[in-house]
């Protein structure tokens, strides 16, 4: 059994069940302290429907969090759950822009994952 995150009809991602609710509670974690919405809806049961118009938002803040502190602690935190939220919504085909040199070099870091996103 696995999560299912959908973007309209498109799977996005399908990590396994321990993955996926770890992944839900980070976020959740992460968007309350930032006081946005995740834009996650469950489902039914272990799937979800991504609002890229609330998610992105969300990941957006999450990157200016993680580039503009100097607070290693923040930084693994954050570490957790921004690298597969930033897949997630470019899987979706939404393009996350830098504002900074920061927020590039974390970008290109994370493209240098090549995280894979079961499907």
């Amino acid at each position: 059994m696995s999560y299912i995150f959908d973007v309209e009809d498109d799977t996005v991602w399908s990590p396994s069940n321990r993955v996926g609710e770890l992944y839900v509670g980070m976020l959740n974690a992460a968007a309350g302290t930032l006081r946005l919405p995740t834009g996650l809806s469950p489902d039914t049961g272990d799937m979800y429907e991504i609002d890229i118009a609330k998610f992105g938002p969300l990941v957006k803040e999450m990157l200016a969090t993680r580039a503009h502190s100097s607070h290693q602690y923040l930084w693994m935190l954050m570490d957790g759950v921004l690298p597969i939220s930033i897949t997630i919504l470019e899987r979706a085909g939404s393009e996350i822009v830098a504002d900074t040199q920061e927020e590039q070099r974390y970008l290109a870091r994370v493209h240098g994952m090549k995280l894979p996103m079961q499907k």
